[in-house]
C-alpha cells in the first residue's frame, strides 16, 4: 500500500529531482497560510538570514520551500492532522532531521492565562493519524524528542510565562463541549490543540526528532475562547508571543 512507497518513488510522484532532500520541517497550526507565509519572510529578514523560496504546485501546494546555505527546509501551515500527517511523512522520508510544530492552544490548567507559552511534554492523540503511525501505542501518549524539548525550553526568553505539561490533540474544535473541557482539565491536561500528537507520532515512527511550541489563546476553563471579547483586545500581545515562537522555531529548525 501507500506506506510501502520508497523515497525514490515519492520523489517521482512529486516530480522532484532524484537527489532532492529535506533538511527540516517547520509547521504552524492555523488556517490562514498566506498571513503566516508573510510572517515567516518577515522574521527571516529580522534574523538576517539569506534565503531563497519556492512555492510548490500540485500536491505540495501548501508547502513553502526555503533554501538556506544550500539546505532545503519546508514550511507548511496546517489546520488539523490529515494533510499535516502526509507532509510530515514526506519530509521524514526525504531526510528531515528535525520537525518542529508551532501554533495555539486553549488553556486547560486553571492558573494559566492567555498569551502565555506552553511546551508540550507529550500529547494525547487517538485518531487515524496517530493510530496508524504508532500501532503499538496502548496509552495514546505521543512524546517529543527530549533533547529538542529541552533546547526549545531553554530558548524561550522572558516575553511571557512558560508552562510545560501534557496536551490533548483534538481535531474537531467545533464539536467540543464544556464537559470535554472540564474532563480534560480534571485529567491534568494543560492545553487542547489540533496537531501536536500527529507531528510527534509520525516523527517518532521515522525516528526523527520533533517538538512543539504553543501560545495560549485563552483559558477555556474560565470561558476565554477564541473570538471572545478579551481575544480581540489582546491582539498586540498575542502577536508579540507569536513573534517569539517564530524566532525560536526558525532558529531551532536551522541548527
Amino acid at each position: 500500500m501507500y506506506h510501502a512507497k520508497t523515497a525514490k518513488e515519492l520523489r517521482q510522484f512529486l516530480k522532484l529531482e532524484d537527489s532532492y532532500k529535506v533538511d527540516g520541517f517547520l509547521s504552524y497550526g492555523a488556517w490562514d497560510e498566506e498571513k503566516h507565509f508573510r510572517n515567516l519572510h518577515f522574521y527571516l529578514k529580522e534574523l538576517g538570514i539569506s534565503y531563497s523560496q519556492h512555492r510548490f504546485t500540485g500536491f505540495l501546494n501548501h508547502v513553502l520551500e526555503l533554501r538556506v546555505l544550500g539546505r532545503v527546509y519546508w514550511f507548511a501551515v496546517m489546520y488539523g492532522g490529515a494533510l499535516l500527517s502526509e507532509y510530515t511523512h514526506l519530509a521524514c522520508m526525504l531526510g528531515s532531521k528535525r520537525n518542529i510544530h508551532m501554533g495555539g492552544c486553549g488553556g486547560l490548567f486553571p492558573e494559566m492565562n492567555a498569551n502565555e507559552i506552553l511546551i508540550p511534554e507529550w500529547s494525547y492523540g487517538n485518531e487515524s493519524e496517530t493510530r496508524f503511525y504508532a500501532r503499538g501505542n496502548t496509552d495514546n501518549k505521543h512524546y517529543p524528542d527530549k533533547a529538542l524539548f529541552d533546547m526549545i525550553k531553554s530558548g524561550v526568553g522572558s516575553v511571557s510565562k512558560v508552562w510545560t505539561g501534557p496536551t490533548m490533540t483534538s481535531q474537531a474544535m467545533l464539536g467540543e463541549i464544556p464537559e470535554d473541557v472540564e474532563q480534560w482539565s480534571k485529567e491534568g491536561y494543560y492545553g487542547v490543540e489540533m496537531d501536536a500528537a500527529t507531528v510527534f507520532a509520525v516523527s517518532n515512527h521515522f525516528m526523527v526528532p520533533s517538538a512543539a511550541l504553543l501560545y495560549v489563546s485563552g483559558n477555556l476553563t474560565k470561558g476565554h475562547a477564541v473570538g471572545g471579547l478579551n481575544y480581540g483586545q489582546e491582539h498586540d500581545r498575542r502577536e508579540a508571543i507569536k513573534q517569539e515562537m517564530y524566532l525560536i522555531g526558525i532558529n531551532m529548525i536551522l541548527k
